[in-house]
């Protein structure tokens, strides 16, 4: 990471926008530093450090890339926070959820990841009653933005703890508050290149939820049930870290023809 914010910087790059009209290639730093935080993730997993790299992947990002892309900046907030639960610093996620809806109340998926702390951590910290108090919170906001998907993660929380009516009635509401589907077809202009290899689409921490929305970035995975991740075997977690160890290793490396385009 450090080698592409050395170009940015010797190339005045502001945006990773700029830098991927520039360099022009088959990849993009728009997919690869979001791969980077998912990676980091499931390499923190086993080792908190990465966890701790993860952090400061997420507010370096916040910092230079803040007002590029509404999406990425939300999703950026919740890594960071989610990262923050996960190493149980429970003080510090809380007063960054607090701030950032202070500042933007109708942010569902905010609302979402500020629950998802309590209800898919690893730690100690599960708080199930803390949980559900954020959802409700969040649906109390009469403007507040993706409301079907609060109201289903409400429900899904219902139906975990064996509250099968009041899951069945948060899911109808989920379903009614559902907005129409309008599918339309995007003409670009010969030579145009769209912004990133992939869908843009949402999901909740990296962790994965079942829920999802249109996000910059990846597909999210079901989140494990609390039996399945009592039942994670260390095989699974070592390839899992290995892996991802592999991948931050490989992308501390920067191809030549970056090196040259800046140089150049």
């Amino acid at each position: 990471m450090s080698d592409v914010l050395r170009l940015l910087d010797k190339a005045g790059m502001q945006s990773i926008q700029e830098f991927d009209d520039r360099f022009g290639g088959t990849q993009s730093l728009f997919d690869w530093i979001q791969d980077l935080e998912t990676e980091l993730w499931n390499a923190g997993l086993e080792e908190q450090s990465f966890l701790t790299a993860r952090i400061a992947l997420c507010e370096e990002a916040l910092r230079r890339f803040g007002s590029d892309d509404e999406l990425m900046t939300e999703n950026w907030r919740r890594a960071l926070a989610g990262s923050y639960f996960e190493l149980g610093e429970t003080t510090h996620a809380e007063a960054l959820y607090r701030d950032w809806l202070k500042a933007d109340p109708g942010w569902g998926w905010g609302w979402i990841g500020w629950s998802d702390g309590y209800r898919f951590t690893r730690t100690e910290r599960q708080d199930f009653e803390r949980c559900e108090q954020i959802l409700r919170e969040g649906l109390s906001i009469a403007d507040v933005r993706d409301r079907p998907d609060l109201a289903d993660r409400l429900a899904d929380l219902c139906e975990e703890q064996g509250r099968h009516e009041e899951a069945e009635d948060w899911w109808q509401q989920a379903k009614e508050s559902e907005p129409p589907i309008e599918t339309t077809l995007e003409a670009l202009p010969d030579g145009a290149k769209r912004r990133g290899s992939r869908l843009e689409r949402k999901d909740c921490r990296s962790v994965s939820c079942p829920t999802t929305a249109p996000r910059s970035g990846r597909i999210p995975r079901p989140p494990p049930s609390s039996s399945q991740r009592s039942g994670e075997t260390s095989h699974a977690l070592a390839g899992a870290a290995r892996n991802s160890r592999n991948a931050a290793a490989g992308v501390r490396r920067v191809p030549d023809r970056l090196l040259r385009i800046v140089a150049g």
